[in-house]
């Protein structure tokens, strides 16, 4: 797996958190092969409205956006949807782009009773299943189950000794 990270705005709330080794965990346990390239970015609030607004047409800031590249078909397979993209073995397979809001994250500690670690590795793992084929915006059954898949991520994750994540999602 390749994971580039750039931290424009927010580095204190990415101190302590493994990017990178979340990202590499979770796109493993999701079924992405080797090859995948992921780039994550943590800007600021005004960044995220622009690109809400421009690839959107939501005019304010949210939390995280995801941006599939190579990426799967509109139907979400179970994690194989890789295999009949056209992707050459040896080709980089380029999932996509997550850029995340780090001053909307710090704002969500409160409502959620996270630490903005905490807060950063669920916007973390949230982007990265929405690339992996994940949907939480056509029914409570998609909702209720992507965010089954985040806790059982995080939750094995926390296990390995990183900051727990609250169960108050």
């Amino acid at each position: 797996m390749n994971i580039a990270v750039e931290i424009e705005h927010g580095a204190d709330i990415a101190e302590g958190v493994d990017i990178e080794g979340i990202a590499c965990y979770v796109l493993a346990q999701e079924g992405q092969p080797e090859n995948t390239e992921v780039a994550i970015t943590l800007t600021t609030n005004e960044e995220v409205h622009r690109l809400n607004r421009e690839f959107r047409g939501i005019d304010r800031p949210t939390d995280v956006l995801s941006f599939e590249c190579d990426g799967f078909d509109d139907d979400f397979d179970e994690g194989a949807a890789y295999e009949d993209a056209g992707v050459p073995d040896d080709e980089p397979f380029l999932l996509g782009d997550i850029v995340i809001a780090s001053d909307v994250a710090r704002e969500q500690t409160a409502q959620f009773g996270t630490t903005p670690q905490q807060e950063l590795a669920v916007l973390l793992v949230h982007g990265l299943l929405h690339l992996c084929g994940w949907d939480h915006v056509h029914s409570d059954e998609e909702a209720e189950a992507m965010e089954a898949r985040e806790r059982e991520l995080l939750t094995a994750w926390t296990e390995r000794d990183l900051p727990a994540v609250s169960e108050n999602r």
